[in-house]
């Protein structure tokens, strides 16, 4: 067995509030992984708005993608070490070590399959756009970390979505519409997550 982060620099953040962004980007990266992989595939084809909103916004994401790879694990990371953690000693100690990030992707996936059931409509790539846009500008959440996330002007983006929006149909408003409250609830979900002291560190400190 062997375990492969799939990032070739990855950081690791020590403090906890830095690993809620982690998770949230192990989430958007593995989000765009599948996304770009139907495009490529021909399943699936991005368009918002013209035709030159489309083009900028997948250059824009694919370069996203791309740094993402560079420096943050995907989900089959943590999932070969979730699999893998009672069969093996270097998976069990990297099972201790990924805690937190697990635990804060996880919050993640689990709200978001309470709130997008088998079928739903959903537009993946708004989705990344507004969790980024939510948890950097509106949270203040620092991501010095990850200097590439500043590159991006998100409240253009948004203004895209919004534009092609008030262009279509009631069906496609609704899904614009979904995705904010979707984002919205995934943040407040990530926010309110927290890790339990292990009994040795509660022991330490009294």
């Amino acid at each position: 067995m062997s375990i492969n982060p799939n990032c070739p620099n990855r950081i690791k953040p020590k403090l906890l509030r830095e690993q809620k962004t982690e998770a949230l980007l192990v989430f958007i990266r593995t989000t765009l992984e599948q996304s770009f992989d139907k495009i490529e595939k021909e399943e699936f084809y991005l368009e918002i708005g013209t035709l030159e909103d489309t083009q900028y916004i997948y250059e824009i994401l694919k370069d996203l993608r791309d740094n993402l790879q560079e420096c943050v694990v995907n989900s089959s990371y943590l999932q070969s070490i979730i699999a893998n953690s009672g069969k093996n000693a270097v998976f069990s100690m990297l099972a201790k070590r990924e805690k937190p990030l697990m635990i804060y992707y996880d919050a993640i996936v689990k709200e978001i399959e309470v709130n997008l059931t088998n079928g739903t409509h959903w537009i993946p790539e708004l989705m990344v756009i507004s969790l980024l846009s939510q948890w950097i500008l509106e949270e203040e959440k620092s991501v010095y970390l990850y200097p590439f996330l500043k590159d991006i002007n998100y409240i253009e983006l948004i203004d895209i979505y919004d534009k092609s929006k008030r262009n279509g149909d009631e069906d496609k408003k609704d899904v614009v519409m979904n995705m904010y409250r979707l984002s919205t609830k995934l943040i407040e979900k990530l926010k309110k997550s927290s890790v339990k002291p292990s009994k040795k560190q509660k022991h330490k400190k009294k």
